[in-house]
């Protein structure tokens, strides 16, 4: 596999030094996901064809809605509303003809089941989920040929859980043999001792509430339960691209 590298973000981020840097990478690519679908490419014909056949996830959809540009929402919605009426009318249809209550829940059941089809797929997930290969691809290329990378890498706060499984995954794309193992042996080691720490400052954190440690020092765990929470399930999660074919 001929993946692009992106060095200059990742590097980038592995410098600012959060739970996971791929996570701040990949809400980047998110919200530029959302600012493209809400900006002048919906008037573009190819732009439009993609959001009235695919759509977004419920997730992203409510995301768009939130950025409150009613002008752009409006024309994406007008025609997924249109495409979305080939598919439902027939259904809806068949219920106020039917002369039998079985034909009538037939009806909802092929409208219903049209509806969860038409929630696959999320052209946002999909822009994310193509930065989010080029990365993981990038951070296991850095860690072979960039020894500063490296010890930065073995130095840092790691990665959640959920970009761990990423990162183990395309791990093969990029590494072979003795340097797979010891890229494996990394990301292990990194996972165990910042799981310790996240729960380490959580625990510190339940303990200052205590009114006997009222006077101690924060020691940067005021967000420690927030941290807690991101450590184990990640942010920015792509939850379902569209698979082209």
């Amino acid at each position: 596999m001929k993946i692009q590298l992106e060095t200059i973000p990742v590097w980038d981020a592995l410098k600012k030094d959060d739970e996971c840097f791929i996570c701040a990478l990949m809400k980047e690519a998110e919200r530029d996901g959302i600012k493209y679908y809400l900006s002048s490419a919906i008037m573009t014909p190819e732009i439009r064809v993609e959001t009235n056949k695919y759509g977004f996830c419920t997730k992203h959809f409510s995301a768009l809605a939130e950025e409150n540009k009613a002008q752009s929402l409006g024309l994406v919605m007008d025609t997924y509303y249109e495409e979305n009426k080939k598919c439902f009318y027939p259904a809806l249809d068949s219920v106020i003809s039917a002369n039998k209550v079985r034909n009538a829940e037939k009806g909802f059941s092929n409208l219903f089941k049209a509806y969860e089809d038409r929630k696959k797929g999320c052209l946002i997930c999909s822009r994310m989920n193509e930065r989010l290969v080029r990365y993981a691809y990038t951070v296991a290329a850095l860690y072979k040929d960039d020894s500063d990378f490296n010890k930065a890498l073995k130095e840092s706060k790691g990665f959640c859980i959920h970009h761990t499984k990423v990162l183990f995954e395309i791990a093969k794309e990029a590494l072979k043999g003795d340097d797979l193992l010891d890229y494996y042996q990394t990301l292990a080691s990194l996972l165990k001792r910042n799981l310790d720490r996240v729960q380490a400052d959580d625990y510190y954190l339940t303990q200052k509430y205590k009114s006997e440690n009222k006077d101690k020092p924060w020691n940067g765990c005021e967000d420690a339960a927030k941290r807690a929470v991101y450590k184990f399930i990640g942010e920015a999660e792509v939850i379902d691209p569209v698979l082209k074919k």
